[in-house]
Order: structure tokens, then sequence, then C-alpha cells
């Protein structure tokens, strides 16, 4: 080997040296790029006689920086960084919806029973009225203006979801194709550095939008994986997903994964990380609780507030009826002594009666009176009618059972459910429909109704908790929890078949005022007591109240026989009877005792004092156009009265707690994301101190690989005057 070889072996070390610092130069910036160094080593010596004589240098390879656990440990800080990111942003836009302090529903509602209060002080006041219904048409529309704000984000929501996906898409194929190059080029037995770099910016840039994993394989391909073990590169092949609406819920979009041909849908749940994560859980857990409160506090509201106006009377002398509207169930099922009774509209079209109504059964003629509560009006049904269905009154009823004994049931339209969604995916053809039972004990969860094939299952999603149903129970009428119920009502579901179940979804988006008559605040309540002026005792009365209204949103109001004219009489200054002059059924003699409370016909009145043998006391109907506040007060102190979920809170409280909820998950959701900030900073200054260009370092590299090159040079540069000295020499 000559000194010419050796010296050239040299230069060329030190050229490629060159070469590479000046690209660690050139790439300083470059995201993902890892510095880059030659990896050299002294030539295999030659044995001479006088011993092993060095041949040069070669250069082994060209290696990049690069600590598989900083960029792992990298990635995923930046999946949970976007993930935290994803959520506070969301999360702040509703915070800013749901808390506004001036335009908000809060102010709303206290403006709305601050004008009830108002009727209470003036009951037979016109102008009293009209703000009254005014404020209830302001809260209407105030909950319309938030639920609409809420709707257009969660329509955005679902736009940045199908944004996410392509973008996934966009970088799983880059990978892809990265991978291909890299397989190709990796044949030459040297790394592609750059490439590899480049794939690692992608797989970075991945996390962003999901958590993914990698593993590389033995020829330098990385298989790419997200979710719960979703391969989305492998080798050069990317699979694709894809935003497509979701099967349990048509209003959301859903992540899919294609495969062969097959759409696999993932659960929201199963892609950890990354924005999209961000997304899924803000639509699925903070917006979702903000859209149910506000529709269950505006329902709670609604049917609460209607179910006391209609045990009122108004100023026409009539038992009030609905001063809120909503969409109410077509048809439901009613309880008239023991019997079932199917309620419904005569057509699809038919106006929903704003009315309770009573249903009366007396079984010595077998026939059934139908009677409108709003203004008496009455039809009478036959039994072979009632079997066959009739149309009555703007209602129709059937049922094949009669009752055991006369008897008198009230029944009134509930509100539907806000929304049932078959699943895409099942084989049956049961269609599902339900109705609002009870608004006090409604949830601001949504549901799942399911079939395995024996038994139906009614699952709470925000806790997984379960209801089980036989086939026997479903087959008999409807069945639910939670305030609502759900029944079959054509088809039947195949084993594995479901539906997506929201009791209080769109509730507002049909929410209006009933009336705008000032004379339908039904301030009164229907009937007085009157002592007799010839009583010789000393007993007093406060005047009666109805029985507060029963929660069941199937059930009417008030007792209809709470205008019958009903005389109480002292039989002894300690006992007395009740006389109904319409049924004409007096009591059993009673023990009276001061400060007693007496109960009868749906009323209450509480007694004082002493009586005389022979006082007695009427309670009829209120007069017309009395100048009475009652049941107007009842309206008033509806607004401190905890109704909703389940006797827990009052309206302003269901509200209230969840703007608390969504601020305080704000600030977490805040504080979390300013750590992970901090977090995916140390861990980009970690793989940077591995793997990132340093300036100065290769300034001082430059040096030396000039002076190698230099001094290489001078080698050569002696060998050839060293030969050239030899060949003179001839």
């Amino acid at each position: 080997m000559s000194v010419f070889s050796i010296g050239v072996s040299g230069l060329n070390a030190a050229n490629l040296g060159l070469v590479t610092t000046g690209h660690n130069i050139a790439n300083a910036s470059t995201p993902g790029y890892s510095r880059q160094s030659i990896v050299q080593s002294a030539v295999y010596p030659q044995q001479t006689g006088s011993g092993f004589v060095g041949m040069g240098v070669q250069v082994d390879t060209i290696k990049r920086a690069y600590d598989q656990f900083l960029t792992k440990n990298l990635q995923s800080a930046t999946s949970q960084n976007s993930y935290l990111t994803s959520y506070l942003s969301q999360l702040q836009d509703i915070d800013n919806i749901v808390a506004d302090p001036t335009a908000g529903v809060s102010p709303a509602l206290q403006d709305f029973f601050t004008s009830v209060q108002g009727v209470s002080s003036n009951p037979s006041d016109s102008p009293s009225r009209t703000a009254m219904l005014t404020s209830a048409q302001t809260l209407v529309s105030r909950f319309q203006t938030f639920n609409t704000e809420l709707q257009q984000e969660a329509s955005t929501t679902n736009g940045q979801i199908t944004d996410t996906v392509s973008n996934i898409n966009a970088i799983t194929s880059q990978i892809a194709n990265l991978n291909t190059q890299i397989s190709v080029l990796g044949n030459s037995g040297q790394p592609p550095n750059d490439l590899m770099d480049q794939r690692d910016e992608l797989v970075q840039n991945l996390n962003q939008y999901v958590k993914a994993t990698t593993v590389t394989n033995s020829d330098g391909t990385m298989n790419v994986f997200i979710g719960n073990g979703q391969n989305v590169v492998v080798n050069g092949t990317a699979f694709q997903l894809a935003a497509v609406q979701s099967p349990s819920n048509p209003q959301n979009i859903s992540v899919a994964y294609k495969l062969n041909n097959t759409t696999v849908y993932l659960p929201d749940n199963s892609l950890a990380g990354g924005s999209l994560q961000g997304l899924l859980d803000f639509r699925n857990n903070s917006l979702t609780l903000a859209q149910n409160t506000l529709n269950l506090t505006a329902i709670g509201l609604a049917q609460t507030f209607n179910a006391q106006q209609k045990a009122g009377q108004d100023l026409n002398g009539n038992i009030g009826q609905n001063i809120f509207s909503y969409q109410a169930a077509s048809s439901f099922t009613a309880n008239v002594n023991g019997v079932n009774v199917n309620v419904s509209l005569p057509t699809a079209s038919s106006p929903t009666p704003q009315s309770d109504f009573s249903l009366a059964y007396d079984s010595t003629t077998g026939n059934y009176t139908l009677t409108r509560m709003t203004d008496n009006s009455t039809a009478t049904i036959t039994g072979a009618q009632m079997t066959a269905g009739f149309t009555a009154l703007g209602v129709t009823l059937q049922s094949g059972s009669t009752p055991a004994a006369s008897g008198t049931g009230t029944f009134t339209f509930p509100p539907a459910l806000g929304s049932v969604n078959a699943n895409s995916l099942n084989t049956g053809n049961a269609q599902l429909s339900g109705y609002i039972g009870d608004a006090t004990k409604l949830t601001t969860s949504n549901y799942k109704f399911s079939y395995d094939g024996t038994n139906y299952t009614l699952t709470r999603l925000s806790d997984n908790t379960q209801t089980t149903f036989t086939a026997a129970q479903v087959a008999a009428g409807p069945v639910g929890t939670d305030g609502f119920l759900v029944n079959i009502s054509s088809g039947t579901m195949n084993t594995g078949d479901s539906f997506n179940i929201q009791p209080v979804a769109n509730v507002i988006s049909n929410l209006s005022v009933a009336t705008t008559d000032p004379s339908l605040v039904a301030a009164a309540a229907p009937m007085t007591a009157t002592a007799n002026i010839n009583n010789t005792g000393s007993v007093t009365l406060t005047q009666p109240t109805v029985d507060t209204p029963p929660t069941s949103t199937t059930s009417g109001s008030l007792n209809p026989a709470v205008k019958n004219p009903v005389t109480l009489s002292f039989t002894s200054p300690t006992t007395f009877t009740l006389t109904d002059s319409t049924t004409g059924v007096t009591t059993a003699a009673q023990t009276y005792t001061a400060g007693m409370t007496v109960s009868y016909n749906g009323w209450n009145m509480v007694l004082n004092g002493t009586p005389a043998t022979g006082d007695t006391i009427s309670v009829g109907p209120t007069v017309a156009g009395t100048s009475d506040n009652r049941n107007a007060l009842a309206l008033g102190k509806l607004q401190t009265s905890k109704l909703l979920l389940n006797g827990s809170v009052t309206y302003q409280d269901a509200y209230s707690n969840m703007v608390s909820n969504i601020g305080t998950e704000t600030n977490q959701i805040q504080v979390m994301s300013q750590a992970q900030t901090t977090v995916l900073t140390n861990a980009q200054t970690a793989r940077d101190s591995l793997a990132g260009v340093n300036l100065d370092e290769e300034a001082a590299n430059l040096l030396r690989y000039q002076q190698a090159y230099q001094a290489a040079s001078k080698v050569i540069q002696i060998a050839q005057e060293a030969f050239q000295s030899i060949v003179n020499i001839g």
C-alpha cells in the first residue's frame, strides 16, 4: 500500500466529514432532523517482513444521533399535549357560552320568576299577567339561543373530527411511502438517515392527532398502530381511516377503520391521545353534559310549571292550561282504576291538547265519561266503543280491559322523548317509541336500549348502570328508568340490536309559549272556603290549597272533584262530617283538633279555633275574575323547590351546577395543559441535546476536518514528490 493511497483514503474520509458537517449545518433548523456523523476505522493492515503496515482509513457509515427512548418519549408527550390543547380550546368555547353573566339562562330564569311574583302580588292585573307571558317568551328565546350555539359547537366539532381523520390518512400514506423507499435503499447496507428522520417526524406529527405506537422491522420499515392495536401502516401499505356517520347516533361523526372493503367502527374511547381524542372526549362528555343539562332544565321547568298552572283557575273561571308548549308524545298509556288505557292523537297531524282530561267509569252502565278539564266539555263512551277505540275531544282512547269498579282517573299528554335512533347495524325491524314519564327523575345522561336474544337492557351511558327487562315485561307495555319509558311500537329486535336514546335532546328546539292571552294565567285556586256567618263557635280557616300535582307526566294535575261543592258540618265541637253535594256522599264523623289539616277532593284546608255544634264551612268553586293569588304563590314557589334530578336541585341549581362543572373542568384542563407543555418542552430539549445540531460544535468539526483534509493533501503531495524523485533518478 503506497503512501499515496493512504493519503487519498485520508483525503476521502476528511471530505466525507466536511460534507456531513455541512449537511448538519444546512439542516440545523429542519424539524425532526438528527445530527449525523461519520464512523471511520483503520483499514486492515498489510503483513510484511517488517511487520504489519497500515493501509489508511475507511468510512464505515454515516450514522445519525438517535435514541429510541427519547424519540418515543417526545412522541408521547406530543400526543398528550395535543389532547389537552384540543380539549381546552373546545371547553373554553362552551364555557364562554353557558357562563355569560348578563345574557345567560340564569338571569332570564330570575326575571321570569320575578314576573310570576308580580302576578301573585296583583293576580287580577292584566299588565302583570302580560309581563309574565312576555318574560316566559324571553326565557324560551334565551334557551333557544344557547341551544343553537351548542348545536353549532357540535357541528363544528364533527367537522374538526372529519378534518383530523383526513390529516391522519395523509400522514400514514407518507409514512408508508417512506417505508418503501427505506426498504429499497436499506438493501445497500447503509441507513438512509434523512428518510428515517422524515419518517420519525411524520410519526411525531401523527401523534398530534392520535396516539400512535410503532414497531421497527428488520428491513428498516416501521409498522404504526393506533387505538387498541389497529395497524394504520404495515411496511409500505397504509390503511385508511374514515369519518362516517355514527351507527348509533346519526348526529355524530364516528371514526371507522377500512380493511379489505370492510368498515369497522372504532369505539370513541379506543382512540387515545392526540387532538382526535380531545375532540371526541369533549363532544361525548362536556358538550353532551351542557346540551342535556340545558334541555333538562327547560323540560323540567316547562312540565312542572305547566302542572302547577293546570292546578289553578284562570280569570275566566276555567281550569288552567299549559303555559309552555313542547313536543308531546303522540301516544302513551294511562291508568284508570288499575286498567291501562291507550291514549293517542286522532291523526299524526292532530294538535296536542294543552288541557288535562278526566275519565270516569260507571260500573252500573258500563259507560265512560271523558271530560276536558279546561272547559268541562264531556263525551260519553260505551264499553264497546272503548274496546274498539273511540275519538272525542281531540283524543283517541282504547282499552281491552274493564275496571273492576266505578272510579275516575286523570291523564294528560306527556313530553315526547327527545331522540330515539336505531343503530344502523341492526338486523331486526323494530321501531322504538316512548315518552318522559316523570321529568323530575330525568338525568343528564344518554342511554342504550339493547337486546341479547333473551333479555332487554337499558344502559345509562354516563356510568354504565344497567337495568334489565324480560321479554314478558317489554311485551306487556312501556318499560324504563330514570323518568322515561320506552316500548317496541312495531317489529322485533334481533340479537345484538340496539337503540340510542337521548331523553331530553331537541326539547328546546320545540319549546314555545302556548298562549299570549293574559287572562289564561291561572293565578287563582279553583275552590274557595266560606265559614257560615251564623256559626256560633270561633272556628277559623285558611283558604284551601290544591294537592301538590303528581310528578307523573301522564297524570292530570287536579282531582276532577276539586270544584264539587262540599259542606263541612260540625256534629259536635270535636267531630265533623264532609258532604259532597255533587255525589251526595257524606263521610263518617271525623275527629277535630285545632290546627288540623282537612283533606278532601284534592284540596287541603287548615282549621283553628273552637267550633260549636251545627257550625258549617262551605267549600265551592272560586268565582271567575276573583282577585285570588293562591296558585300564583304556588307557581312562584317552584323557583326554590328542589324538583329536578330526583328532587335534589332547583331549576337554577341544575343549570348553575353545570356551569360550575364546565368552569371547573376548564380550569383543571388549563392547569394540566400548562404542565404538559412543560413536559413536552423538556422532552424536546432532551431529544435535541442528543440529536439536535449544535452550530458551535459543527464549526469546530469544520476546522477539524479542514485540517485533516489539508494534512491528507500534504501526504499526497509528498508522496507525489517522492515518486517524481525516483522518476528523475531513472
